[in-house]
Order: structure tokens, then sequence, then C-alpha cells
């Protein structure tokens, strides 16, 4: 290889690295400096509401199972073979009050009213004829014995014996009377607006007086007992024993099928006793018309006995509170706030009423203030805080 070859070959590229230092160097030279930029804690994003004075009625929530207001056992008071029954005799037939409910054979009555009726007549003329020997006794004894001074001897004058005709004829009319009602009593009614829950019974069956034939619940009201704790009781009008006063309204909610149906009722009386398991009291709320029988309404079914509902008590009204969410009350009941300048404040606040879905504060409050609902993990006073595009909710919404 010649000097000029070799001299090309290791010249030509020290050139071009020189040459791109030199290009590089210009470039860096006629770059501007960069400027430095401190970076802004924009605080921790939250959701917040505002705290708004009001008025708001105490609401109990309970729960509870249908029951019949009344309910007795059909008991006839006579024997007798059964010569009717009623169709509608049958477990879940609905009788109005005083309708048959079944008859017992009438014979054997009306033969014992016949023999009584005979039996006073027997004794009304035995007294009559009594009362007519005492009569001729008496005068007879005044003349023989007109100018004696001793008293007449009472058997002389009939007088125990007119007390014995007065007797039967007393008994007699009594038998009348017991017969009369015997026979009334072959006619068994429904001794209130009930619907048959059971019943053992059919025309030619014999019943004896004292046995039970059927188990009827009444149909005009039905109650539920609502185990409520100690400490709701003080928020509610609980009507007392000798007391005329308004209890507290009541709203019967039932789901059947994902649809709720409601019923209104109110608080008629409270069991008096706080159960020893589970320390609650019960209270009996009452619903009129369970079964809709005097005033039917297609789209709602019957409230019928048995069925586990739950039960909204209107309470006492609390005047001046704030409501929060259950969620916005924190441990050792304080509640976070965000202040003007953005910052977080613990505040301790003192509740009135603490439910499961919301908080009802008295005390430790202003109007207008921004309530924290976001957690923070490591909550301290003076975090930064900023709100999610500052749609602030009312704790009215």
């Amino acid at each position: 290889m010649s000097q000029r070859s070799m001299l090309l070959k290791i010249g030509i590229p020290i050139v071009i690295i020189i040459a791109g230092a030199v290009i590089m160097l210009a470039l860096m030279s006629g770059r501007p400096a960069p400027v430095r930029e401190v970076k802004k804690d924009p605080g921790i994003l939250v959701e917040v509401i505002r705290a708004e004075r009001e008025n708001t009625e105490v609401i109990i929530k309970g729960a509870g199972t249908v029951a019949a207001a009344k309910e007795v056992s059909v008991i006839p008071q006579v024997s007798g073979r059964v010569t009717y029954a009623s169709p509608y005799l049958n477990v879940g037939g609905f009788f109005e009050a005083d309708e048959v409910l079944f008859e017992i054979e009438r014979t054997d009555y009306e033969l014992a009213l016949e023999r009584a009726k005979s039996a006073k007549a027997k004794a009304e003329y035995e007294l009559t004829t009594i009362e007519s020997q005492a009569r001729v006794a008496r005068s007879e004894w005044e003349i023989i014995n007109k100018n004696s001074a001793a008293p007449p001897n009472p058997l002389v004058l009939y007088e125990p014996q007119l007390k014995s005709a007065k007797a039967e004829l007393a008994s007699a009319s009594a038998q009348i009377e017991q017969a009369k009602i015997d026979l009334k009593r072959t006619k068994v009614r429904s001794p209130f607006n009930a619907r048959i829950r059971s019943e053992s019974i059919d025309i030619g069956q014999y019943v004896r007086a004292g046995g039970e034939i059927a188990v009827l619940a009444g149909t005009d009201s039905a109650e539920i007992a609502v185990p409520l704790p100690l400490d709701d009781l003080r928020w509610l009008d609980i009507p007392r024993h000798g007391e005329r006063q308004i209890s507290a309204d009541a709203l019967v909610r039932l789901d059947i099928g994902g649809v709720t149906y409601k019923w209104h009722g109110h608080v008629v009386r409270s069991t008096g006793e706080v159960d020893l398991k589970t320390r609650m009291m019960q209270l009996i709320v009452e619903i009129k018309d369970p079964y809709g029988l005097k005033k039917q309404s297609p789209s709602s079914p019957a409230l019928a006995a048995g069925s586990f509902v739950d039960v909204h008590i209107k309470g006492k009204t609390l005047e001046d509170v704030f409501i929060i969410p259950r969620t916005a009350f924190r441990d050792n009941s304080t509640v976070w706030i965000m202040d003007k300048n953005n910052k977080l404040q613990i505040r301790k606040v003192i509740p009135v009423r603490i439910e499961r879905e919301k908080v009802l504060i008295k005390e430790g409050l202003d109007n207008g203030e921004l309530i924290v609902k976001t957690n923070i993990s490591g909550a301290a006073n003076g975090m930064k805080l900023r709100t999610m595009e500052n749609k602030n909710k009312s704790l009215s919404q």
C-alpha cells in the first residue's frame, strides 16, 4: 500500500470525528439553560358536603311478624249432630260478625223447650191451687179463732206449701229460659269479622259441648310486635295504660318480588317488659283492615298473618341539628372539616343520635362548613385538601 493511501484511510475518519465534535459543541453552546420549576402540592383529593342546620323527624326502624289482633277457638256449648256447615267453613274462609258457621240438630232442644213449658204450666196450676187453699184456710181460721190472741200455725195457712209452689214455678220458668238458650246455641256464629285458621267439622259429624271445632282469627286489624332497644323508646310517644294520647304513626313495608307494598298503622302499646336475652322491649303496631276487605285495592296484596315486615315508626322532631352520613362520622366522635385555607381540621362534635346510615349532631359544627366524606389514611390537622371539581353537595340531598 502506498503512503498516500495510508494517509487517506487514517486522516478522513479523524477529520470526521473532529468536525462532529465541533458541531456538537456549537449546538450545546446555543441551547438555552433549563428553567427550574418548583412542583406545588395540590392537596389530597376529597369529597365534601356542606353542613346545614335543619329540623328532622326521628325515624325508628325495626321489623316483626304480622299476627291477628284477635284469635279465638270455636267451642260449641251444646252437643249434637251437625246438620249444616257453611260452604266457607274451610281454612282461609272469611266470615262477617254474627254469620252462621254451622248448625247442630235442633230436635232434642225443641223437645226440651216443650217439656219446660209443660212443667211451667203444671207449676202455675199447683201455685193457683195452693193459693186458693191458703185463702180458704185463713178465712176458716179467722172464724174459728176470732177472739184468740195466739198466732196461726203456718202449716194451717199453707204458707210452706205456697213457698214451695212459687219456687217450683220459678224453676220451671228458668228451665224454659235455659231451653231457649240451648236452642239458640244450636246455631254457632262468628263472634267478629274473622278468617278460618283451622277447622275439623263436617255435616253429619257429632260434636260434643266443650270440644274445639275451629280457630278464628280477626280480620278487622292485625298487630306486629316490633322489638326495639331501650334507647330508641325515648324518641317515641307510647300510649300508657289509662292515658289517652296520640300514638306514634308507623309505616309497614313488605317486599314481594322486588316490589315494596306499604300500609299505615300506629303504635298502640308496649309489652311493658324487657326480654332477658335480647335486652329489648316490644312495641305493638296495629294495622287496620290488613286484608283489604273494607277498602279493596287491586294493586295491593293482603297483609297476611305470618308475613315478616319492616316497620318505620315516626318519633319526635329534633330542631336545629346537622345531619351527616354515617361514613363522615369518625372515631372518638370527631368530624373532618375542610377550612377556608383548604386545610384539614379534626373537630370534636356532640351527636344526639347515631343511626346506621346517618348521624344527628347538635353541637360542634357551624352552618356552611365543609365536611370531608372521603377516608384519608393518616389524617392529621393541617393536611392540604382539594375538592372533586368543587362539586359540593348539601347534606339534605
